[in-house]
């Protein structure tokens, strides 16, 4: 009788497992990952690898470089980014934006703020579309100014008038950047005693710019699950250049989708429409977390390769 009784106790207690099973993996592994790239903490060297993510190259215990990154630095040095460019193609190609999902840091960081008990919000497709335009347009004006540093420096000789954003314009305004870098620094130079004046120095109106720009953020992805991955995230624009037609992504089985079920969809937080298509989900902003095949109770949604 004990054990009739225990059953659906332990089938309640285990329920919230059940239905979060590819969430609770993905936080191991973002986790993991996060573990990985600071390794410096644990005594691994830095490696020279680049990947696809939103985290500074100069953080305080990386031991990867930030592709995005690479690129910048690589145009203001008026060299040809053939092998940062190769790794968005590659990562694209292949795996979509699944780097986006399962280990980026600044992705975990959002996907945390997910959990707070607020009414989150959705926007209207026209909406969506215009963010995604307004991000793009960022992209590449960042892409332009590193041409116009790379082009100053092959004829001059010197980048050093376009000040902080000299070698990587970016990441003069980059929350990842903000977060994971400038407020770790300046805590520890806090802990050292030095002065907060003296260590902003001349780059005070950037360090408020930082701070500004990271609030706003805060605030967007707080309200709209993951809305910096989807619309203004530099690395993620990149990718999606790539991923429509990955090798790996999600798929959709429409026999065996529940007539006028949309949890799927509710689920997504990125708002993809996957059930506007047939079988292969190709939305670029598809960031293959799998969030979908949790909630889907008919197993109509995977992730596989689509060869």
């Amino acid at each position: 009788m004990a054990t009739k009784q225990l059953k659906p106790l332990l089938s309640s207690a285990l329920r919230p497992f059940k239905d979060h099973r590819i969430r609770i993996v993905r936080f191991i592994v973002q986790f993991i990952m996060f573990g990985l790239i600071n390794g410096l903490v644990f005594g691994l060297a830095r490696i020279p690898v680049l990947l696809p993510i939103a985290f500074p190259s100069g953080g305080p215990f990386t031991v990867v470089w930030n592709a995005f990154e690479a690129l910048q630095y690589l145009l203001t040095m008026w060299v040809f980014p053939y092998l940062a460019l190769s790794i968005f193609l590659l990562f694209g190609s292949i795996l979509g934006k699944t780097t986006c999902g399962w280990v980026c840091p600044f992705g975990l960081f959002q996907d945390l703020f997910r959990l707070i008990p607020i009414k989150k919000k959705k926007v209207s497709r026209p909406t969506d579309k215009t963010l995604n335009r307004m991000g793009m347009a960022v992209t590449v004006f960042i892409l332009i100014m590193s041409f116009i540093i790379g082009l100053t420096y092959f004829n001059t000789g010197s980048k050093t008038s376009f000040g902080a954003g000299k070698d990587m314009p970016y990441s003069t305004i980059d929350p990842s950047s903000t977060l994971f870098g400038t407020l770790y620094y300046y805590l520890e130079w806090g802990m050292q005693n030095a002065t907060f004046g003296q260590e902003i120095g001349q780059w005070t109106f950037v360090f408020f710019l930082r701070i500004i720009i990271f609030a706003a953020v805060l605030v967007l992805i707080v309200l709209y699950p993951r809305s910096y991955c989807r619309w203004f995230c530099p690395t993620g624009i990149m990718l999606g250049l790539f991923s429509k037609y990955s090798l790996f992504g999600l798929q959709i089985n429409k026999n065996r989708c529940a007539s006028g079920c949309d949890s799927c969809e509710k689920a997504c937080p990125t708002q993809v429409p996957i059930l506007q298509y047939d079988k292969d989900v190709t939305n670029k902003q598809c960031i293959n977390c799998g969030e979908c095949i949790d909630a889907c109770k008919e197993g109509a949604l995977k992730l596989k390769f689509r060869l």
